[in-house]
């Protein structure tokens, strides 16, 4: 087995060579590399170049080498380098592709060099690539692949062994099979296992199982994910509203699709567009416009908060201490309520969590809040006693505290909710409205108390 310092070594001196424009240089060395691992190497160098020597390097590679390469980076990169490439050289890459990865980079380019490329491929394979292009790029229509073994139920084990062999299976296939009727009707799915095991002489009809989880072509990718990970699915069906088998998801599939759902919420929760797909090296111009108005909105939710305390002026002016323990109340209560809003909206990302069951969630939220509010309120009460030597200042800052953390709960978790069931991605504005609520509630309802107590803190 490779070490990895010489592993390493090696790649470096690809990446040498691929700036170098010394092709030949870099497949030597390649070759060094055990096969699985060379494809991967190949394209992490040039993964490593600008887009223009990307696009240069590629045609001069074998063209199943160039679409491993695609296929490998990021969709976006890939997008990218696609279209700076000549039609020609772009439709030779696409036929070497699956057809779901195809589809995908088609999808993003323009509708221009897309048609032109699609005509320039070999018709087989643009067959298969077209149906692909109706569909969403976010859905299970534009994620499957059409390009899949499928059995009858009138076959016996042993043809069925015979027909896939004689398709030549490869690494991208899958697991389970696809049993039909004769209007390519889903009637049930049969595992390698069960196949390999059989007599040859029973039938698919036999072993098949009929209950199949399958997916319509308009499913949200979403959806899909968490279908696959909550059955441990190595593939998902995906058929039309006719019931009729036109594709498959492999799990590998949607890899990319868990990480990408994943990193829209992080950008959500943080206020930055879901769709930026922003980076350190973003344009300045790009990170401005997907930036500022969030920010602009949180400059609103400021004001109103701002409006809250003004509201207040008067008990202020009487006891300016109070000035001091307010962002004590906010900024506790927005902690709290945040730590809610990542459990909650997690439990919707990974399909545990409905708005059905937001009333059992609410009162567990709270009770918590409760719990978790005695125990620091009591502890920031104590202190701002013993600080300033007026036991009521303790009293008040203790009940604010436990009363901004069941405001928290409940923001929290029905705020994600609702912006679920309006169709909404729940983590797109949970944040602000999170933020507003503990500030604008948590500085009412502390200044509140202390407007009721006030001869007592003087």
């Amino acid at each position: 087995m490779m070490a990895p310092v010489e592993f390493t070594n090696i790649l470096e001196n690809v990446r040498v060579a691929l700036e170098q424009d010394d092709v030949d240089r870099a497949k030597l060395l390649l070759d060094t590399l055990a096969p699985a691992r060379a494809e991967t190497t190949l394209a992490e160098a040039i993964g490593d170049l600008d887009l223009a020597e990307q696009a240069e390097l590629l045609p001069q590679l074998e063209w199943s080498e160039a679409a491993d390469v695609l296929e490998y980076l990021d969709e976006d990169e890939a997008a990218q380098i696609a279209a700076r490439l000549r039609v020609a050289d772009l439709s030779e890459m696409l036929n070497e592709m699956a057809p779901d990865e195809a589809a995908d980079i088609l999808l993003d380019l323009d509708l221009v060099q897309a048609h032109a490329a699609l005509e320039a491929m070999v018709e087989s394979k643009a067959a298969l690539v077209r149906p692909l292009l109706k569909h969403k790029d976010d859905t299970a229509g534009g994620r499957m692949t059409t390009e899949l073994p499928i059995l009858r139920r009138w076959m016996s084990v042993n043809q069925a062994i015979t027909y896939l062999r004689n398709r030549s299976l490869d690494d991208d296939d899958h697991y389970y099979l696809y049993v039909v009727d004769r209007d390519r009707e889903l009637i049930g799915v049969v595992g390698l296992r069960e196949l390999i095991i059989s007599h040859p002489n029973v039938t698919i009809g036999t072993i098949m199982n009929r209950e199949v989880i399958q997916v319509t072509t308009s499913t949200d990718q979403r959806t899909c994910a968490q279908l696959i990970s909550r059955y441990e699915l190595f593939s998902l069906p995906v058929v039309d509203d006719a019931g009729h088998l036109v594709g498959v998801i492999t799990h590998d599939d949607l890899v990319e699709v868990i990480e990408d759902e994943a990193t829209e919420d992080l950008y959500a929760m943080a206020n930055v567009s879901a769709d930026s797909d922003l980076d350190v090296f973003s344009p300045w111009p790009v990170m401005v416009r997907k930036r500022l108005p969030w920010l602009f909105l949180n400059l609103c939710t400021a004001f109103f908060a701002s409006f809250v305390i003004s509201r207040f002026e008067a008990t202020i002016a009487e006891v300016a201490i109070l000035a001091v323990f307010q962002s004590i109340v906010a900024g506790l209560g927005g902690n709290s309520g945040t730590q809610t809003l990542a459990i909650i909206i997690r439990g919707i990302a990974l399909g545990q969590l409905e708005l059905r069951q937001a009333r059992g969630t609410v009162l567990r939220e709270i009770g918590l809040a409760v719990f978790h509010g005695i125990c620091i309120g009591v502890c920031v009460g104590l202190i701002a006693w013993f600080w300033k030597g007026i036991p009521m200042l303790g009293v008040v800052i203790a009940l604010a505290v436990i009363g901004n953390f069941v405001i928290a709960s409940i923001a929290g978790t029905l705020v994600p909710l609702t912006l679920r069931k309006l169709g909404m991605d729940p983590a797109l504005a949970s944040s602000i409205f999170l933020t507003a609520t503990t500030d604008s509630l948590g500085f009412a309802l502390f200044l509140g108390l202390a407007t009721a107590f006030l001869p007592y803190l003087k």
